[in-house]
């Protein structure tokens, strides 16, 4: 795809569904699901926000993990959001520079594949931060709504 290697900048930053980040890793995440028998996701703006909050508070207190230090986890900040899920599923990632490297390296760990994969999750979106540094944070939150 044309576009997707290209480096993120701030500019990309955006909490739109039709963000070109947003549609980039989309793209790209739901050719590996479909390789992997698995139907497409589709956006969704409460978890595009659940997973901006999470790579901003990342970037912004210089730390990397699924919890964050003052102990929310993926399905709090989801639900914080308003999306009733019956499941989740969260990925992260430093450093990547663009939406193909990301997905590239998440395709690369057995763990977040195993996300990605997931057949039983049907919808996602992408928070991505830069930090003072320059280094880029990426979360990816995926859900499934209550019935």
């Amino acid at each position: 795809m044309a576009g997707a290697r290209q480096a993120v900048t701030a500019r990309d930053v955006s909490a739109s569904p039709s963000a070109p980040v947003q549609q980039r890793v989309l793209i790209l995440i739901n050719q590996n699901r479909r390789r992997g028998g698995c139907g497409s996701l589709t956006l969704d703006r409460r978890l595009i926000l659940a997973a901006h909050d999470h790579a901003a508070d990342m970037a912004r207190r210089r730390y990397f993990a699924h919890e964050s230090p003052n102990g929310d986890r993926a399905g709090d900040r989801v639900s914080e959001r308003g999306y009733r899920w019956k499941r989740y599923g969260e990925n992260i990632a430093r450093g990547a520079d663009s939406a193909w490297e990301v997905v590239n390296g998440w395709m690369n760990s057995p763990t977040h594949r195993r996300n990605i994969l997931d057949c039983r999750l049907h919808q996602m979106g992408i928070g991505l931060a830069i930090s003072h540094d320059r280094t880029p944070y990426w979360v990816q939150d995926f859900a499934t709504p209550e019935s």
